[in-house]
């Protein structure tokens, strides 16, 4: 509940998006401020997550099964989840930033790859 309840500011954002794609944005909105990164397909989406959203938005939980999260449409409103969020695509400058950080900062304290993945994420 923590990561999927829209704030005000959030709901606002869907004003003009009915049905499927009003939920399949918010959906990807929240997996993006969860995850860090945008569902690359419904099965990565926790069913009560959807659930919950789709409670909020006033739309059946059924309906991102009429979202497709590769066609056109998905990909906009990616575009616009960025432009509203401040995230952006990682660059070639974010990546040699990153590498920097994880052999100065994160390599000489941390060498279990999973502690190092999830530090990677943290400043992604």
């Amino acid at each position: 509940m923590d990561h999927f309840t829209l704030s005000g500011d959030q709901a606002g954002w869907l004003r003009n998006k009915t049905g499927a794609t009003r939920l399949g944005f918010a959906v990807q909105l929240k997996f993006l401020t969860w995850r860090g990164r945008f569902p690359r397909m419904r099965l990565e989406l926790p069913p009560d997550a959807v659930e919950h959203v789709a409670q909020q938005v006033g739309v059946p939980a059924s309906e991102p099964a009429f979202y497709d999260f590769t066609f056109r449409a998905a990909k906009r409103h990616r575009s616009e989840l960025r432009d509203l969020t401040g995230w952006h695509e990682c660059t070639k400058t974010d990546l040699v930033k990153l590498i920097s950080h994880l052999v100065d900062v994160i390599w000489h304290d941390e060498r279990r790859e999973e502690q190092v993945r999830a530090e990677l994420l943290r400043q992604m």
